[in-house]
């Protein structure tokens, strides 16, 4: 046997090669293998059997590559653990090796004959997993990249849903809904998108609504925190010469204000008709209860539509 028999061999055992692979890889993990892989693997027992008698590898090596990239694709695309992708190479590479002991059946060859097609079967099979290795890890940082900038977008769409700013119908007034659950974080979100959004809105007034706001029973939320976060707001916007009103609060959350000692410089009002109320009177508008309706409609409408919901993801 030389060399270029032994190639033959392996071309013409190709498929048989890769229905081994698959079989004994599914018998061994109880995983079954795509189509895609199977092809993959008859495309690899190509490159070795051409890689044992080309004696320039320069074009062989560019499409083990693209092999490589391709089949590395794949394999992420099945979503296995990484240890799947190591067994079904080395599964495959005893399929060659087992094509080579056959081979040797009956046939004479001296030391250095056996060693010299050992050490190209070996070469080449080698290579081929580095490339595949290589593409693996660069295609999984890909996606992982990929991953980490939908995961901040998400992030931000949280943060801005989570503490919606809405322009109100009332002239030089955004209405500010606080939805859900009450954190330090919501509240810092809140007063960088406050300072941030008033030049922008041209906005006089804000409207900060705490009607459908819950706040944590499990102690992780330090009250006192809320209190001295809202005293902050307030005093940040009034040296812009914004007003901020309050509406909403619920007693619990009036009670734990109170009790931290801190004082809000700021007009609070049960509900938000109240609050429009007082800005009108404040700024001379004249707004009689059929308008008072339609604006508060229009408003909880807008509060409805910024409700915070879980981004999907694809």
């Amino acid at each position: 046997m030389n060399i270029l028999a032994l190639a033959e061999k392996i071309l013409a055992e190709k498929e048989v090669i890769a229905e081994k692979t698959r079989t004994i890889f599914s018998e061994q993990t109880g995983h079954h293998l795509n189509e895609q892989v199977t092809n993959d693997h008859v495309l690899l027992a190509e490159f070795v059997a051409n890689g044992l008698t080309a004696e320039d590898t320069t074009k062989t090596d560019a499409l083990m590559t693209e092999w490589a990239e391709k089949s590395s694709v794949n394999s992420l695309h099945e979503n296995k653990p990484f240890e799947h992708s190591f067994e079904r190479f080395q599964i495959f590479k005893d399929q060659i090796w087992t094509i080579i002991e056959n081979q040797l059946v009956g046939e004479s060859f001296t030391s250095k004959e056996l060693f010299h097609i050992f050490r190209k079967v070996e070469l080449i099979i080698d290579k081929a997993g580095f490339e595949y290795v290589r593409a693996l890890v660069k295609n999984f940082e890909t996606k992982m990249n990929d991953f980490k900038k939908t995961m901040r977008k998400d992030k931000q769409l949280i943060a801005d849903l989570s503490v919606p700013i809405i322009p109100s119908i009332v002239p030089n007034t955004i209405l500010v809904p606080i939805v859900g659950m009450l954190t330090n974080e919501r509240f810092e979100i809140l007063r960088q998108k406050l300072l941030n959004n008033v030049p922008d809105q041209n906005a006089e007034s804000i409207v900060c609504d705490f009607t459908g706001a819950v706040i944590p029973e499990n102690g992780e939320f330090q009250m006192d925190d809320l209190a001295h976060q809202i005293e902050q707001i307030t005093k940040a916007l009034s040296l812009m010469g914004v007003e901020i009103i309050y509406v909403g609060f619920s007693s619990r959350l009036v009670q734990e204000i109170v009790r931290s000692g801190v004082t809000i410089d700021a007009e609070t009002f049960s509900t938000f008709r109240t609050g429009l109320k007082y800005l009108a009177n404040q700024k001379k508008w004249q707004l009689d209860e059929q308008h008072l309706d339609e604006i508060e409609e229009d408003e909880i409408e807008k509060t409805e539509e910024t409700r915070p919901h879980a981004p999907t993801t694809t």
